[in-house]
C-alpha cells in the first residue's frame, strides 16, 4: 500500500448520503488537494491547490478553512463535513458565497474619462473550465443559458457583480458612506 492510500479514501462515515458518482468526485478533488498523497489535506497542501490555481491565500484563510473540518481533514472528516454542511437545511452564509467568487475574481484597473476605474471581472475562458470541469459539470447548452444571465465587459470576460447578485443581491455594491448632519 503505497503512501496515503487507504487512509481515509473508503466510503466513509456519512457517506451513505451521497451518491457514489458524487462520492468519486469528492475523492478525486481531496487527492489532487492532497499534494503531498499522505491522505491528509495540510495547511502547505491547501496553498499549493490555491497557488495551482493562480489563488494567492492568507494563513488566516487556510486556518479558517482547515478549522471547519473539526480534527484532520483526511477524506472520512472531509464527507462528514460535507454531509453536516447539508444535512441541515442551513444556506452557506451570504460572504462564503461571495468569497468563493472572488476567489477566481480579477481586479482591472482602466483609465474612462481621464479617470481610474477598478472593475472586477471573472475570465469567461477559465470560469467555462470551472464549470465545465469540476462538481455537476454542466453542458455547452447550459453554460449558454447560464452566460444569458451575465453581463460582459467590452474583452467579453464576466463581470464579477452579475454573477454574485444571482445569489447574493447587493453584495458586491460599494458602500456609500454616510454623512451624519451636524
Amino acid at each position: 500500500m503505497g503512501k496515503g492510500e487507504g487512509k481515509g479514501q473508503g466510503k466513509g462515515k456519512g457517506a451513505e448520503h451521497f451518491d457514489d458518482a458524487t462520492l468519486e468526485v469528492y475523492k478525486e478533488c481531496f487527492r489532487l488537494m492532497d499534494i503531498d498523497k499522505d491522505g491528509v489535506i495540510n495547511k502547505t497542501d491547501l496553498r499549493a491547490a490555491f497557488d495551482n490555481v493562480g489563488r494567492l491565500v492568507m494563513d488566516d484563510e487556510l486556518n479558517s478553512m482547515l478549522s471547519e473540518v473539526g480534527g484532520p481533514c483526511n477524506y472520512d472528516n472531509m464527507i462528514k463535513m460535507f454531509e453536516a454542511k447539508m444535512a441541515g437545511g442551513i444556506n452557506d452564509p451570504d460572504d462564503l458565497v461571495v468569497d468563493a467568487f472572488k476567489a477566481f475574481d480579477e481586479e482591472v484597473e482602466e483609465k474612462i474619462k481621464g479617470q481610474m476605474v477598478t472593475r472586477h471581472i471573472l475570465e469567461k475562458e477559465n470560469f467555462t473550465h470551472i464549470l465545465t470541469a469540476f462538481g455537476d459539470k454542466l453542458t455547452e447548452d447550459e453554460i449558454d443559458d447560464i452566460f444569458g444571465e451575465f453581463e460582459f465587459d467590452d474583452n467579453g470576460d464576466i463581470m464579477t457583480k452579475s454573477v454574485v447578485d444571482l445569489f447574493v443581491a447587493g453584495a458586491m455594491d460599494e458602500k456609500k458612506e454616510m454623512k451624519v448632519p451636524k
